[in-house]
């Protein structure tokens, strides 16, 4: 009988909370342990979570037996620390997007995975539901031909939230960190690394972009439409349009979501399943695969990959003057 795949989560905020309760969808694998600054805040956390214990000391965390793999679900900034102190402790570990603050962290995070041969995925959840590869399979095809634009927008209005992650400098805040991520990683899926960047922004007071607008061109002549807000709410949908036909992705394009394949104007294919809980089980499911496997990465979000996108965030970041130290 197959043994439970055991996690342990470090934060407690609203997606550390998410991807506990979407593990419920996914059968053999538990919550066992759950790191917070405080006792308090980790005991409240697995107050609902059987048979789980609450720290409030790295260390004694990340010697605990009773994990199998750690989901990093902190603010950005803690995003490296936590991750090689997991690897070095032999902790396969799923890394909440973005992946890292800047490119070195990312090749740090890397080069640890490497040396201490223990797997590493980034959490851009994206990448592991099952529209992105039912989207993979019909690009595979031809079936619209050349992509010749792509089109994707993520917002949330967020003006009403105090949570300081994403207000805060110090904490990596900023809409492109936090949402224009997604829109980042779908066209570096879909077309890979730009050869030209065109990104502007508007600002906040205390330094961080509350909305970003990004042109990325092609070595073939293509085109991605990217934005990213959070004082607003734009229909967060995706276009991938080719020189035969278009997939129109619906709300929310990085969530599980239905599609339509169009040609002569006519959809040719529609593609929608019912989808229980938030989407996050599929990237545990991956990791869990991967450990079986012996692999230290996936090939749905391989490590060059989460290095690449984060290359392509850097430039973003230098055009628009956005800096956080």
């Amino acid at each position: 009988m197959k043994k439970d795949f055991r996690w342990g989560i470090i934060g407690t905020g609203g997606i550390a909370n998410a991807f506990a309760r979407d593990l419920d969808y996914l059968n053999g694998h538990k919550v066992t342990a759950v790191l917070s600054r405080s006792k308090k805040s980790a005991n409240n956390f697995i107050s609902k979570i059987s048979n789980a214990k609450g720290f409030d000391d790295l260390n004694m965390f990340m010697h605990y037996k009773e994990i199998d793999a750690v989901y990093i679900a902190t603010p950005n900034t803690f995003h490296c620390e936590q991750t090689i102190a997991a690897l070095e402790s032999k902790k396969p570990v799923l890394c909440e997007k973005p992946f890292a603050m800047n490119t070195k962290e990312a090749m740090a995070m890397v080069n640890a995975s490497q040396k201490h041969n223990t797997t590493l995925l980034e959490g851009m959840w994206t990448r592991y539901l099952p529209h992105i590869k039912f989207i993979n399979n019909i690009l595979k095809e031809k079936k619209i031909g050349t992509i010749q634009t792509l089109f994707a927008c993520i917002g949330h209005n967020l003006t009403h939230s105090n949570n300081p992650r994403f207000w805060t400098k110090e904490l990596g805040g900023g809409a492109l960190l936090d949402l224009g991520i997604y829109p980042t990683s779908f066209a570096h899926m879909i077309l890979g690394s730009p050869k030209e960047i065109i990104a502007n922004s508007v600002f906040t007071d205390l330094g961080v972009d509350i909305k970003t607008s990004m042109i990325f061109k092609y070595e073939n002549g293509s085109l991605a439409n990217l934005s990213c807000t959070m004082n607003d709410s734009p229909p967060n949908l995706a276009v991938i349009s080719g020189d035969k036909g278009r997939i129109e992705i619906d709300h929310a394009f990085y969530a599980p979501a239905t599609l339509r394949v169009m040609m002569d104007g006519k959809e040719n294919i529609s593609y929608a399943i019912p989808y229980n809980g938030h989407g996050l089980r599929e990237q545990a499911n991956e990791l869990e695969n991967c450990v079986e496997k012996g692999a230290i990465e996936s090939n749905k979000m391989p490590h060059s990959e989460s290095i690449a996108v984060m290359e392509t965030i850097d430039k973003i970041r230098e055009q628009i003057g956005l800096k956080f130290d």
